[in-house]
């Protein structure tokens, strides 16, 4: 659509609530068509031809009278949207930011210096030796190591950056061939694949974003853990698989949990189940977040936006729930309750208001999610 129509359709609905006058609907127009420039044409799930100014006329308009102001509020102070770019920046500064230190914290114990002594200790052949012995791998495509290993050329080597944790037999000995390589040859060592050394360290799980966090660990029914982390624990110390062995030293390996974005509530649910790891394994990881999303995120049940969320004039019980999901999940994935966009898709644990798919005959969604399972 033209700038003008679109500016006209907006200016149309938003005028039409009773509480705002004309000054205040040029103040929310102006609002709206500057975040739109800036962020919210760039989601990536619009049909063709849509962007946000016409999207927000068409989700308003479904509204109750009494409804839309509360809705249009919402949208204007209350929405969190992630773009690319800001996750792309997390991806970047996550070594620099973080995982450097993980690794200076074990060479100053190694090597018995204070841990401020950053120079001396990153000077050091023990830190370097370390720095090729971590392994870095995405526990899905969102974890965007290709930003990552761009980010750290000449810090981190190729070899030690994979794309999925789910590694082949044939993957873990080329990558301790690697390793036993490079080590040979930057320090001059004469490793063989006997040694102690020729082993990974460190262990550091990557991916963007977790809100529940239960398909990253969780126990089931029985008792049993499941999910990502309880799968990669149980390939890894199953004593069948003797190459993880020679490729990990699993008696003092370090794991870790790297999450550039994460809920309080995802944070708790992992954690809680650590010990769990630790009673079936002797080993449990360590959870790193690079951004928390804490509580005060959630949609809480003294706004009004929650008693909106919770109608079914606004909730396709059909077409929103099925064996993936749980039963009445107005507040979201595992009551999540999240007024959170990220920039390629939205998340189901933010509230179905927002993105509700586009080919419901209820209520479509400000944000339509691409659905994960569901086949169009």
């Amino acid at each position: 659509m033209r700038d003008d129509v679109v500016k006209a359709l907006l200016e149309k609905v938003i005028s039409s609530i009773d509480e705002i006058d004309e000054d205040m609907t040029q103040s929310y127009i102006k609002y709206f068509q500057a975040l739109a420039r800036y962020k919210y044409d760039n989601y990536q799930q619009y049909s063709a031809g849509l962007r946000f100014i016409e999207t927000l006329a068409i989700w308003l308009e479904q509204f109750d009278s009494i409804d839309k102001k509360i809705a249009l509020d919402f949208i204007m102070n209350r929405i969190v949207y992630i773009s690319s770019s800001e996750i792309n920046l997390i991806a970047e500064s996550c070594f620099i930011d973080k995982l450097q230190y993980i690794l200076i914290k074990i060479t100053a114990i190694k090597i018995n210096v204070p841990e401020y002594k950053l120079k001396h200790i990153e000077k050091s052949n023990e830190y370097e030796v370390l720095k090729r012995q971590s392994l870095f791998c995405g526990l899905s495509d969102g974890a965007r190591l290709d930003i990552f290993r761009r980010a750290n050329t000449g810090i981190l080597t190729h070899e030690q950056i994979y794309l999925t944790y789910e590694l082949s037999e044939q993957r873990v000995s080329k990558m301790k061939d690697e390793l036993i390589e490079d080590l040979n040859n930057r320090f001059k060592l004469e490793l063989n694949k006997d040694s102690e050394q020729a082993k990974f360290k460190t262990l550091f799980l990557i991916d963007d974003f977790s809100a529940s966090g239960t398909s990253y660990l969780k126990q089931n029914d029985k008792g049993e853990l499941k999910g990502k982390i309880a799968g990669l624990y149980k390939d890894l110390y199953d004593p069948s698989k003797t190459i993880y062995d020679s490729a990990f030293d699993k008696k003092n390996l370090k794991i870790y949990i790297i999450l550039y974005i994460c809920s309080t509530q995802a944070k708790i649910t992992i954690e809680s189940n650590f010990d769990k790891l630790f009673e079936t394994y002797n080993h449990k990881p360590e959870l790193i977040i690079m951004h928390e999303l804490d509580e005060q995120y959630q949609i809480k049940n003294h706004e009004g936006i929650f008693d909106i969320c919770k109608k079914e004039k606004y909730y396709d019980k059909e077409l929103i729930e099925d064996k993936h999901t749980q039963k009445n999940i107005q507040l979201g994935f595992s009551d999540c309750a999240l007024p959170l966009i990220l920039e390629h898709n939205t998340p189901n644990n933010s509230v179905p208001l927002l993105w509700t798919y586009d080919y419901s005959d209820i209520f479509k969604g400000l944000f339509p999610r691409i659905p994960r399972h569901r086949v169009l």
